[in-house]
């Protein structure tokens, strides 16, 4: 566990008396690797800093947004998933092929937003 240094002089551990403005100025922040998202897509943090490799928050991000994406135009689109009756069929559904169109256009979307957060927001390794 990590300790504050002590104040010179002093018998506590706390490194100032009283806070200050510039303390205060900065307020408080998420340090993140990867954001938790709301049901909208947008970042369930407070003012998120991306810390970590870039590379990786940008692919998890992506992910993440791309999955939520693809997940809202299918409740969308057919409300509650179930299996219809009656026999299937090898020939490709052409609603099917739609819906997967319309789920590829909103990961694009996702993941571009996702580049867009990670860029704006990382702020290196966290060394």
């Amino acid at each position: 566990m990590a300790t504050t240094p002590k104040k010179e002089g002093t018998e506590s551990s706390v490194l100032q008396d009283k806070p200050t403005a510039s303390a205060a100025k900065a307020g408080d922040h998420d340090r993140i690797v990867m954001a938790s998202r709301r049901a909208d897509g947008s970042m369930d943090q407070t003012a998120p800093e991306f810390i970590g490799d870039k590379a990786i928050a940008i692919a998890a991000a992506k992910e993440q947004l791309g999955q939520q994406a693809a997940s809202a135009v299918d409740v969308a689109a057919r409300g509650v998933s179930s299996t219809p009756e009656g026999a299937g069929s090898s020939e490709p559904d052409p609603d099917v092929q739609a819906l997967k169109d319309e789920q590829d256009k909103a990961i694009a979307s996702a993941e571009s937003q996702a580049e867009r957060e990670v860029r704006d927001l990382h702020q290196g390794l966290g060394d």
